[in-house]
């Protein structure tokens, strides 16, 4: 297989006006598409997504003739390559060559409600099992005579033939296995204690398997007779078994998320509901689930190759253990039994499994209520939804010789036929991309293989607004990787790419694993929200504002970092100072303002996102703030003495009064007030009566403090009379 490059390039060039006119770049950012959970959000046209995330074509899902009937329960081919349906409710089997368009002929017609199984012998007879009658018919015989097992058995669940033509059935609800030798005669295997075995296969080497409800368990019986246990499944029901031919073992459980009373409640819902007469709660080994009446809605979905999003979600176990994973309700899976008896859980879904198939290396599993069909490779390593069908449930599954599928559905039945070639196109576009800002997108990787034959192209498209428009720019011109072409697409905040699968091989899918887009963001400067100054003039003076803790707020619309400087300059000044040493990432700095004189100032705030940009890319902004003061001077005081009381005056020249005491002849200190009350104002009256004062000589001091907690004062001395 010939794989791409690691990265193979596909550049999207912004069409740009001259070049010295090309606004600064933010730091490059990628954005990265990969994993199934990514491109499943995609719109896709005939490609499929597999667990692990890979993209490959699809394949074709063609119709594959109409028959007369409400469920396809099995399928089998006879030596010369006849098709042969066993089908419900009216118990019949048609037969033909399973090719699109093809007529479907009445093999045999039972009588009975339902013709549950069918399996081909190497010496070309076919049989056919039902219910609720419990025969075995040879379909290819021409007297088509019925045969039972045991008068106790009512339904043959599933029916498989071994290289020496001998057959086996999968019986309830008396949950036996059974053998029809080349004699004619049956011989019982295994009695199980469930209420029904549900599923049975044969290894090459022989060894016969079945699957039970009620405890999911896996029997072996070998060649000896000798029957054991393989598994205890967590999930009530074994619905289905299918061996490869190197003798692994694949099972899938029916489980229902209720759990259910009966056994069989997993089975019935794939496509019926109610019972007949004989049907007893519990599922035991005398019930008899009726299977005539009802039926489950069947949740209508689009066709294969169709942009569909997968509802049952497949979770694979962790390769290379053998250690169970809890169980939800709900949950069924694929478990691998190899042959040396370790089992692996491969495949993981909320879904019923219906059916498995063998296709060379691959497992084919067919689901539902949802009617989904996957594909598991590598022995459990990868799993693909692979078509979503109208039909409800895909209830068999059989392997064509030429590596093709045909399906077996119910509600309603359908013969479906998937194609073993790959469609010769496919597509997914992806979702749109939001770069938060106006870009210039580059280069375009992907990772993925190519075989020959096969190629993946691109395009890329952008625009301004969310969801793509006329205003959005055209798709690039398609370039198939890799080559040396350059496509465009315009600078602009939202961009989107398409990918598209091709093959000349149909035998053959390219794969893609995982796309990048590389982008830069034009880069814009910062924005300063808030610059704070702390304003002395509405202190309240009770401590001395000399430092100031300027702070602020900066954001940057391209999340670069920031770094700022701070200057300073009083008015008159002809230039600014600046504070900080270097820049800082900090948003606040402490102003010592002591070394400053009084005076009215501003802060100018300078932010740059150099951190993030090279020095010819950076941006930067600047903000000032509103003039504030600084104030180192005191109030000045005022004394005027006269006729038994004191005239006092305080001012300032910067800040308001806001606090004035007095003290006589040493004593403590008392406070003052102006004549209304208020110290509001840069200028405060007071008048200060004083009482009698002895004869002699007395200090009169008094104090003024301003917002800035400058403190100044004056004394006076006064006599006092004889």
């Amino acid at each position: 297989m010939k794989k791409c490059p690691i990265f193979s390039l596909i550049t999207a060039a912004v069409g740009l006006a001259a070049a010295l006119s090309s606004p600064a770049l933010a730091k490059l950012e990628t954005w990265r598409q990969e994993g199934s959970a990514v491109f499943a959000r995609h719109r896709r046209e005939r490609v499929v997504i597999s667990d692990q995330g890979r993209v490959r074509l699809g394949r074709e899902l063609v119709p594959a003739g109409t028959i007369a009937a409400e469920r396809v329960w099995d399928l089998a081919r006879g030596s010369d390559g006849t098709v042969y349906a066993a089908t419900g409710d009216g118990g019949k089997v048609f037969r033909g060559d399973g090719k699109a368009g093809s007529p479907w002929a009445l093999a045999l017609a039972t009588g009975d409600g339902e013709v549950l199984s069918v399996a081909a012998t190497p010496d070309g007879r076919v049989f056919a099992g039902t219910g609720p009658g419990g025969q075995v018919v040879e379909v290819t015989g021409q007297a088509h005579r019925p045969s039972r097992p045991d008068p106790r058995v009512r339904y043959i669940w599933d029916l498989a033939a071994d290289a020496d033509g001998s057959l086996y059935a999968a019986t309830g609800p008396t949950g036996q296995l059974w053998k029809l030798g080349r004699d004619g005669k049956w011989t019982l295997l295994l009695d199980s204690k469930a209420g029904h075995l549900l599923s049975v296969a044969v290894s090459p080497d022989g060894t016969v398997y079945a699957g039970s409800d009620g405890e999911g368990l896996i029997y072996r019986v070998g060649r000896d007779g000798k029957a054991s246990v393989v598994y205890d499944a967590p999930q009530s029901d074994i619905r289905t078994l299918a061996v490869a031919a190197d003798g692994t073992l694949y099972a899938g459980t029916a489980a229902e998320a209720s759990g259910g009373a009966s056994r069989l409640a997993s089975f019935f819902s794939a496509g019926v509901e109610g019972s007949d007469a004989g049907t007893t709660p519990g599922g035991s080994r005398d019930a008899a689930p009726g299977i005539v009446e009802g039926r489950l809605r069947a949740d209508r979905g689009p066709t294969a190759g169709s942009s569909s999003r997968t509802s049952a979600s497949p979770e694979k176990a962790s390769a290379g253990t053998a250690s169970p994973k809890p169980v939800l309700p709900g949950d069924n899976a694929v478990y691998r039994v190899d042959t040396d008896g370790v089992v692996r859980e491969i495949f993981r879904a909320k879904a019923l499994i219906f059916a498995l198939c063998c296709a060379g290396d691959r497992l084919m599993v067919g689901t539902g209520p949802d009617g989904q069909l996957f594909e598991i490779r590598d022995r459990g390593a990868e799993s693909t939804p692979l078509a979503k069908l109208d039909s409800g449930q895909i209830l068999s599954l059989l392997a064509e010789p030429d590596g093709g599928i045909l399906l077996g559905t119910g509600d309603p039945a359908s013969l479906v036929r998937l194609s073993s070639r790959y469609v010769p196109r496919g597509e997914i576009v992806s979702e749109v991309h939001d770069a938060k800002l106006r870009s210039r997108f580059g280069a375009l990787a992907w990772r993925g293989e190519t075989p020959p034959g096969t190629t993946i192209s691109f395009q890329v498209r952008s625009g301004n607004v969310g969801e793509p428009d006329e205003t959005w720019s055209a798709w690039s011109a398609e370039q198939t990787l890799p080559g040396a072409s350059r496509a465009e697409a315009p600078a602009g905040r939202f961009v989107q790419y398409r990918a598209r699968l091709v093959t000349s091989n149909t035998a053959a899918t390219p794969e893609l694993a995982s796309v990048a887009l590389s982008y830069r963001s034009i880069n814009l400067p910062p924005e300063i929200n808030r610059l704070d100054v702390p304003d002395v003039s509405v202190a309240d003076g009770s401590a001395r504002q000399v430092r100031l803790n300027v702070r602020w707020e900066a954001s940057d619309p391209n999340d670069d970092d920031l770094a700022y400087t701070v200057q300073v300059r009083k008015e008159g000044w002809p230039s600014w100072i600046t504070l900080t040493e270097s820049p800082t990432a900090e948003k606040a700095y402490n102003w010592d303002t002591t070394a400053f004189p009084s005076g009215t100032y501003r802060i100018r705030l300078a932010a740059t996102d150099r951190p993030s940009n090279r020095e010819e890319d950076a941006a930067s902004r600047d903000r000032e703030s509103s003039p504030f003061l600084v104030d180192h001077e005191p109030p000045t005081v005022a004394i005027r003495t006269d006729a038994g009381r004191a005239r006092i005056v305080l001012s300032d020249g910067a800040t308001r009064v806001t606090k004035a005491e007095y003290a006589l002849d040493g004593g403590p200190w008392t406070p003052l007030f102006p004549e209304d009350g208020l110290f509001d104002t840069l200028r405060e009256e007071i008048s200060l009566p004083l009482p009698e004062l002895k004869p002699g000589v007395h200090l009169l001091m008094v104090r003024g403090t301003d917002a800035a907690g400058n403190v100044g004062s004056k004394d006076a001395l006064i006599t006092g009379k004889d």
